[in-house]
């Protein structure tokens, strides 16, 4: 008892040490009492918790240390954890931070901690712990007190609450949640939401809030991703986050959409149709019928969503607005193919003014109008869907609209938006293989089926929107074309929407248009006769009554077959006229297959066949089938038969081609040519029609067979002769002379060309000359008289032994002259073979051969005099035995004898001036000649040789001689050595080459026989006559040649400049007496004259004196005024003789010339004749005109008024005079700058070969004379080291050190100041 009183007595002071102060009597009262302890536990701890100033954590530690005394001693009921539970709880409700860290040391704040029992804390284990249940509960009931005394979010009690909460480490999700609440929070206070947390807690309809959030900032809806993550924070629709995120998302496009916003609300639209949010209908439905939105693609998708997921109630609603912004689409895309870059393509057809119904049907309303409406008053229009596709349907209805949109059809397709099956079109365009849906893929063999979803094309969206068009306005809409191109596009890819397409043409017909774009193919040419057989299939029988009639069930093949006989055996003559063309086109297309399959079998040979041209190409099946019939292999020789009788190509081509291949390409030989023939029977169908195959035979199989080939052309003119061409052969030679000249050249001349001997553009001798010896000779004369020569006479045997001998003698024969001769005993003995054969040549013949073999180059050159001198005489011998004994040749051809015009008396004397000339070659000048050392004058020993003194030859030689300028005296031995008599002299020589020269200057075109110029060629002629006048030889005359000259230098048709310099030429060389004199100068005046001043008359009076020579030129000066007049003044003055009278310097002709042309020029043309100034300069040095030294520097100064600089320095320095020199130097030292202005090559030569190097050191030419001295010092024109030597003596020892190392060709580096001192040192 006394202990009990004890621990009640305790447990009083306990309390009153801690601030409650409860008598002994309560203690004793409440000590069986749980309830009464617990409260007492927790009142004396929230009091310990509101002391001011707070305990510190060791008054906390020993409270909790006398809690647990107390529950021991005297409430024993209550049990120690909860002594902690309490004591933790208040810490944690203490609002203060550090004792709610104290309240996390005494609990498990995470699942993974290990709970003791409280009686451990007391034997040295670690201190007990709250269990983790029990701490969730009391951190929760902490943080949602502290949670719901807050004010806002920076209310101290939210830190504690979060204070709170953290002690909890592993974060549950009833902690996560209230971590979220106070995050939350943060979001709505940023978003403008005034409200306080409590509020928020107990806010049942949590997407109020976030519909409150956007009503305060209307411009949230940017910050999907944040409103987002608020109602995850609030967990609004719970833990369904799908549910979450549509609800926003929905808040979000509403938002957008007031605001206008429609690509953020076609955004969170997409997402929404993305996660398949079927509430999201309405806000999607009103994006779609947003008209304010353009993009009209995306709005048809939206609709189309809201459609899907709406309710029945609203779908009707819905397919109206559909149905109007579809129609809106299709007149965009069908005005965009029209006007693809013209203004408001891409602006909606219904944001323009609705027009008005009398503007509808006025005349002149196009499709242009429609597409400029005002948008103003398009906007009331949209507001009513009804009103809105009226407005669409009343633009397409217009009758322009429809007829332009159809004519932009066909180009279109294949362009971005054309094509509907571009992808399969490329893959099969050539229609090999059956398109078909993938749907149908298992039910056709073989098919072609399209990878990729097809793009909707220009012709579809032009068709639909005829129909929508049809359905409102009750207009038909011309479909065919738009019909015609779906069905050309779909045919590769889905070929029964094709045959749909096309069956549902107005006009049956019109689909042949269809099938004639397409690519031939079996398959292409039986869908259109499947196409035609269903068409006169439904007329015959109607069938269209039941949907699924067994019609279309039925194998294409079959029907086409069925329909096919059927109107062959019943015919079409009581049939309509519609129906009997569609029979037409039926047959066609039959026999288009027919042949499309015999074109297959013809690939099928492999001869590059093209089967699809030769289905629809006439003139390349005949050219096919031809080409077929050029084969050996029977099959397709056969095949080409067959085809040619099925395409009504003639028999008769077929054979005449297979022919001509035989003979060209076939590689047989002419043996099996001939059997093959044979065994075809080819001829028997060529010979009726004799006229062709000669021409074909002649066109086409001639020019394949060698000359060669004597079998071929046998059998060639064999065929002519057997098959009645005989009549038709225009040529000399018929076939049956051919043949027999074949038959024995193919004997005896193997190697000839036969088909050159007989082309009448070769010589036949020339082409026999190879094969002739003197085993086949006799045989080939016997044919001479077959043979036509060029003339189109027959040749003659004698003919073929004069090219025959000829050979003989130079080459030899194997049986009579083994090898060719070279010594005189062989060719005497050559000749004597030779000579047996003379009496088989006609008189004329022999004239030829013994020409050929003495008088010949080859002769000349192989043979020596003596040898042609022998041969010669024993040739005169035997043609004086054939005069004294005629030949019995003579007697026996007396045709030949009779036609020869020379006779053996002829020939004897022809053969005794070849002796006499002969021995004439011995003459001494002759010798000389030859003997010289100039070829020229061999030449003329080797012409002479030639000419065989006939009076032709020795006249040209003699001419040319002339022309080279021989003396007269050459020309003169030349005649009196040749055999006489001659029937010219050496003045006749003269005038010819005289006359030669003028016609080659009369008319540049006329050839007289040498490269030379003319004008040298006359100075030579010239030359030559004045050396024989001087000498007295009385050969030609100066008034002779002057004579011959005077009618060329009067003529004024021709040429100025030659007659002047003609006349030029005569007067150097001839001393002309003074009458003479003034008529050459009168001459010479008027040649020039007439040339340029033709109105004026010029007379001897005019040329008499100086005086009125010079009064002549002022009056032509002031008259002229072009280029080609002062040249030909130059020509006036350098005519006459020059002026010695005594004037001005000023007063000179030629500075007066060079005044008036310079004064005168344009300035493009200044530059051109300040040179031709420096040409009439040049041309007077060394000359009787020569300029003065004043007239040189007058000439110049005006050259320096003209800033001509460059050619008055040339002048300058050219004069030779010192003055003039150092004037030119003056100029030089005045120039800063070099260029080419003043400065090129030729003047830099002209100071160095003036000596001024040295006083030109100062100015700027220097480094340039320098540079040219280096570059041209291999020329050796100039002596650099005598240069330098002038430059050191000058006292420029720098330069000339320079000089001698440029000129050594030491490298620029190595070329110093001190180097160059060194050089002249070392030099000196």
């Amino acid at each position: 008892m006394l202990n009990i009183s004890s621990f009640t007595y305790s447990v009083s002071e306990l309390l009153e040490k801690h601030g409650l102060e409860k008598p002994i009597s309560f203690v004793r009262n409440t000590q069986s009492s749980s309830e009464e302890a617990h409260s007492l536990m927790v009142r004396l701890t929230r009091h310990t918790g509101r002391k001011q100033p707070p305990v510190n954590e060791s008054h906390w530690r020993t409270l909790l240390q006398d809690m647990l005394t107390m529950q021991q001693n005297v409430y024993r009921g209550l049990d120690s954890s909860a002594c902690y539970e309490i004591f933790t709880e208040s810490l944690l409700c203490s609002s203060r931070l550090e004792n709610i860290h104290l309240a996390g040391q005494m609990m498990h704040c995470s699942s993974c901690s290990v709970n003791l029992p409280p009686s451990a804390a007391h034997k040295g284990n670690p201190p007990y712990r709250v269990s983790y249940e029990r701490s969730l509960d009391l951190v929760l009931a902490a943080s949602r007190e502290y949670f719901n005394s807050s004010t806002s979010l920076t209310d101290s009690c939210m830190d504690l609450a979060r204070c709170c909460l953290q002690l909890i480490t592993d974060r549950p999700a009833a902690i996560q949640e209230e971590l979220d609440l106070i995050q939350a929070l943060g979001y709505l206070e940023e978003f403008g939401v005034k409200i306080l947390p409590l509020q928020v807690r107990l806010c049942s309809d949590r997407i109020s809030l976030m519909k409150e959030c956007i009503s305060q900032t209307p411009t949230c809806y940017k910050q999907s991703a944040k409103l987002l993550g608020l109602a995850e924070l609030l967990r609004v629709a719970g833990e369904d986050s799908e549910e979450r995120r549509g609800q926003v998302l929905i808040l979000l496009v509403e938002q957008a959409l007031r605001v206008h916003d429609y690509k953020a609300a076609n955004m969170h639209c997409q997402e929404l149709m993305a996660i398949g949010y079927t509430r999201s209908w309405d806000v999607c439905s009103q994006l779609g019928q947003s008209e304010g939105y353009q993009d009209l693609a995306t709005r048809q998708e939206l609709m189309a969503f809201a459609l899907t997921h709406c309710p029945p109630s609203s779908i009707e609603l819905l397919l109206a607005a559909s149905s109007s912004l579809q129609t809106e689409i299709l007149y965009q895309r069908v005005n965009f193919q029209i006007h693809p870059e013209g203004e408001n393509v891409t602006v909606s057809p219904l944001i323009s003014k609705v027009p008005q119904e009398d503007d509808v049907n006025a005349p002149g309303s196009n499709s242009a109008d429609l597409l400029h409406w005002t948008t103003a008053t398009t906007m009331k229009v949209l507001s009513n869907t009804t009103t809105t596709t009226k407005a669409v349907l009343q633009a397409v209805s217009d009758g322009q609209w429809w007829k332009k949109s159809l004519a932009y059809l066909r180009p279109l397709q294949g362009q971005e938006f054309g094509g509907a099956f571009r992808m399969g079109t490329v893959a099969n365009e050539d229609l090999e293989k059956q398109g078909c849906h993938p749907f149908y893929e298992s039910v056709i063999s073989n098919p072609f089926v399209t990878e990729q979803v097809p793009m909707e094309s220009f012709a579809e969206v032009l068709l639909r929107t005829g129909k929508l068009a049809e359905v409102k306005t009750k207009e038909v809409f011309p479909t065919t074309e738009v019909l015609l191109q779906l069905a050309s596009d779909a045919l590769p890819n889905d070929m029964t929407l094709a045959l749909a397409y096309l069956l549902a043409l107005p006009q049956v017909l019109d689909a042949t248009k269809c099938f004639e774009k397409q690519s031939p193919s079996a398959l292409s040419l039986q869908l259109a006769a499947y196409y035609y057989s269903l068409q006169i299939y439904a007329q015959l029988a109607p069938c269209f009554e039941e949907m699924y009639h067994p019609l279309y069930r039925v194998d294409p093949k079959e029907l086409i077959k069925m329909v096919t006989k059927h109107v062959a055996q019943h015919g079409h003559e009581t049939w309509p006229e519609d129906l009997v063309s569609l029979t037409k086109q039926l047959n066609c297309y039959n026999e288009r297959l027919l042949d499309f399959t015999q074109a297959q079998l013809l690939q099928g040979l492999r001869k590059g066949v093209d089967v699809q041209r030769f289905t629809a190409d006439d003139q390349y099946k005949r050219e096919t089938i031809l080409g077929l019939a050029e084969s050996l292999e029977e099959n397709v020789y056969g095949i080409a038969l067959s085809l040619a009788q099925r395409y009504s190509v003639s028999q008769w081509e077929v054979f005449m081609t297979h022919l001509e291949f035989l003979f060209s390409d076939s590689g047989l030989s002419t043996g099996e040519i001939e059997k093959r023939a044979q065994t075809l029977h080819l001829f028997n169908t060529l010979k009726t029609d004799p006229e062709s195959f000669h021409k074909r035979m002649v066109k086409y199989i001639y020019p394949t067979i060698a000359g060669l080939d004597h079998e071929r052309l046998l059998y060639y003119f064999s065929l002519l002769e057997n098959y009645g061409c005989v009549d038709l052969e225009k040529a000399v030679i018929k076939p049956e002379t051919h043949i027999r000249l074949l038959k024995k050249f193919k004997v005896v001349a193997s190697g000839l060309n036969y088909k050159k001997l007989i082309d009448e553009n070769m010589d036949p001798l020339e082409v026999l000359e190879p094969v002739l010896s003197s085993q086949n000779v006799l045989s080939i004369s016997k044919l001479a008289l077959k043979i036509p020569s060029r003339d189109g006479q027959m040749l003659s045997p004698s003919s073929l032994y004069t090219i025959w001998l000829q050979k003989l003698f130079w080459t030899g024969d194997p049986n009579l002259i083994k090898q060719a001769p070279e010594s005189f005993p062989e060719w005497l003995h050559a000749y004597d073979v030779c000579l047996k054969y003379f009496d088989r040549l006609c008189p004329s013949d022999l004239i030829i051969v013994l020409d050929a073999i003495t008088f010949s180059p080859k002769a000349v050159t192989k043979l020596s005099v003596e040898v042609r001198e022998e041969m010669t005489r024993k040739a005169i011998k035997t043609v004086k035995h054939f005069i004294e004994k005629p030949r019995k040749r003579n007697a026996e051809d007396p045709e030949e004898a009779r036609d020869s015009k020379v006779t053996y008396a002829d020939a004897l004397n022809h053969l005794e001036q070849s002796l006499a000339h002969l021995e004439t070659l011995s003459h001494s000048f002759i010798l000389s000649l030859k003997n010289s050392e100039q070829k020229m004058l061999q030449k003329y020993s080797y012409l002479y040789d030639l000419s065989r003194s006939e009076e032709g030859k020795l006249h040209d030689q003699a001419v040319a001689m002339c022309l080279d300028g021989q003396p007269l005296r050459m020309i003169q031995q030349l005649l009196e050595v040749a055999v006489g008599p001659l029937n010219f002299s050496p003045k006749d020589v003269v005038h010819s080459a005289v006359m030669k020269i003028i016609s080659a200057l009369s008319d540049s075109s006329t050839n007289y026989g040498g490269p030379q110029d003319p004008l040298q060629l006359l100075e030579g002629i010239v030359g030559a006559v004045h050396a024989s006048v001087d000498k007295g030889e009385e050969l030609v005359s100066a008034e002779e040649l002057l004579e011959w000259l005077r009618p060329f230098c009067a003529n004024d048709t021709c040429p100025v400049r030659p007659r002047v310099q003609a006349l030029q030429i005569l007067g150097q060389s001839f001393h002309l007496s003074e009458e003479d004199s003034k008529l050459l100068v009168f001459f010479r005046t008027e040649a020039i004259l007439r040339a340029t001043w033709p109105q004026r008359q010029v007379d001897v009076a005019d040329i008499e004196n100086e005086e009125s020579r010079y009064s002549l030129f002022m009056e032509l000066l002031e008259s002229s005024h072009q280029e080609g007049e002062f040249q030909h003044l130059i020509l006036l003055l350098q005519a006459w003789p020059p002026m010695k009278s005594d004037y001005v310097i000023a007063s000179n002709p030629w500075v007066r010339l060079a005044t008036v042309m310079l004064t005168r020029c344009t300035a493009e043309n200044k530059e051109e004749l300040g040179n031709e100034v420096l040409k009439v300069c040049r041309a007077l040095y060394d000359s009787t005109q020569m300029l003065p030294v004043e007239g040189v520097k007058e000439l110049c100064l005006l050259l320096l008024r003209q800033s001509l600089l460059l050619p008055s320095l040339k002048l300058l320095l050219e004069s030779r005079d010192e003055n003039l020199q150092t004037m030119a130097l003056q100029q030089i030292s005045a120039v800063t700058q070099v260029n080419d202005s003043n400065c090129d090559q030729e003047l830099l030569s002209l100071l160095l070969d003036a000596r001024l190097l040295v006083k030109c050191v100062s100015t700027p030419f220097y480094p340039h004379i320098i540079g040219h001295l280096v570059a041209s010092n291999q020329q050796g024109r100039w002596d650099a080291e005598e240069l330098a030597r002038h430059l050191q003596e000058a006292g420029h020892e720098a330069e000339a050190g320079s000089l001698l190392l440029a000129v050594r060709g030491t490298h620029q580096a190595l070329r110093t100041f001190s180097t160059a001192l060194s050089a002249a040192q070392h030099w000196e």
